[in-house]
């Protein structure tokens, strides 16, 4: 089945950059988030879309941490020795 969608640009090169940076083709990519988005109940779908677009509007406004200081702020909170 062949499906054809339009989507904002900000979405498409998502996708284009997880399947260079995976070596996979981009309609792979695509059809592995549809999966795991179809596999949840209505509420955690739902749950999880607002908190992708939050995440995805935070970014694009200057607001998110370096990898290091999520490791960092995660070993304080919780005691653990995660490396970056």
């Amino acid at each position: 089945m062949s499906i054809t969608l339009d989507l904002p640009p900000n979405i498409e090169a998502l996708l284009r950059q997880r399947a260079e940076s995976t070596g996979q083709e981009i309609s792979q990519i695509a059809l592995a988030v549809l999966t795991l988005g179809l596999s949840l109940d209505d509420r955690d779908f739902f749950e999880s879309l607002n908190g992708i677009q939050q995440g995805l509007e935070d970014f694009e406004q200057g607001r998110f941490s370096s990898l290091e200081d999520f490791v960092s702020e995660q070993n304080q909170k919780y005691g653990l020795s995660l490396q970056p």
